[in-house]
């Protein structure tokens, strides 16, 4: 310690000591000493200070008391806003599903084909545009070959029932296959899925020099003994001709929000006991070759036949069983 700080030291000491012995024995003395009233003015201001920082040392004891208190509350608070944000969006995806299935019950009461609503309760992200999952099943009265729909479209078709559920093929699947007709002209064709991460379709057209524009309407044929006719599946976006040069392809976007279905409504077959076909690179009697037969009358049957290999890049051949839909 340097001798400054060390005579300073001594200094105060001494000078407290002395107080402490003027202080005790005060009572014993008439009047204050020499040496008592000029330690008092010396120490008077020592005083002082040693109050103030024995409030300051109060103050601050009490407000890193509140500091911790405020730091649990806003603790408490935070938890409570995390709460009320996970129950915000359950909320919120709760109004999501009443809204689709007030929809889906308009839409029931509008079709004298519907049968039951159900939900979706099983997707995988590499089938995603392919197939889902439904909470119905055969005890509800699920059949293979009804139609799921909701009010924007055609969604696909029930392709497999255990009691208590049912998988339905996408239209979105390129084994799947719609007969399909443009609304405006009239124009028949089938309609595939294109496959992968995509929701787009593909139709092929029977008519070589098919009246068909971006913009046009596709709706369900009907002709089919799957789909009843009418049914929405998309617009036509590009307009080309299918990879033999035989007819036209166009593109279609789907209608119906195949990205985030939540619940279906499931319809009877058009054509009840009919089985679906699968599909055949040849041309059956019915299916969509033959729906465009009779409703253009100008499709030749080089054409017809090749429109599953046109719209696929490949043959219609399936290993699943239940694949085909409408199509040959």
């Amino acid at each position: 310690m340097v001798p400054w700080l060390r005579r300073l030291l001594a200094l105060a000491l001494v000078l407290a000591l002395a107080g402490g012995v003027l202080a005790a024995t005060r009572t014993l003395r008439p009047r204050p000493a020499l040496l008592e009233g000029a330690l008092q003015e010396v120490l008077a201001p020592l005083s002082g200070v040693a109050a103030r920082m024995a409030r300051g040392a109060g103050e601050i004891g009490r407000t890193v008391a509140t500091l911790g208190r405020l730091e649990t509350e806003n603790e408490q608070l935070r938890a409570e806003l995390e709460r009320l944000r996970g129950v915000e969006a359950q909320v919120r995806q709760l109004e999501r599903e009443n809204r689709l299935l007030e929809e889906l019950l308009g839409l029931k009461q509008a079709r004298p084909d519907a049968a039951l609503a159900a939900r979706v309760v099983g997707r995988t992200p590499d089938r995603w545009y392919q197939e889902i999952t439904l909470d119905q099943g055969s005890a509800d009265g699920v059949r293979p070959n009804m139609v799921a729909v909701v009010p924007g479209g055609v969604v696909g078709r029930v392709t497999a029932v255990t009691p208590h559920s049912a998988r339905v093929l996408l239209i979105t699947d390129p084994e799947s296959g719609v007969g399909g007709l443009i609304g405006r002209s009239g124009e028949a064709g089938v309609v595939y899925g294109r496959g992968g991460d995509v929701p787009e379709l593909v139709m092929t057209l029977f008519a070589p020099d098919a009246d068909v524009r971006v913009g046009d309407d596709v709706v369900t044929s009907g002709l089919g003994p799957v789909f009843p006719p009418g049914l929405p599946i998309g617009t036509v976006t590009a307009v080309g001709r299918d990879p033999t040069g035989l007819g036209v392809q166009v593109t279609v976007e789907p209608s119906a929000p195949l990205n985030r279905l939540a619940a279906v409504l499931l319809l009877e077959p058009a054509r009840e006991g009919e089985p679906a076909r699968e599909g055949t690179a040849s041309v059956p009697q019915g299916g969509p070759a033959a729906e465009g037969a009779a409703a253009g009358g100008s499709a030749t049957a080089r054409v017809a036949a090749g429109f599953s290999t046109a719209a696929t890049g490949r043959p219609a051949t399936s290993g699943r069983p239940g694949a085909g839909g409408d199509a040959p």
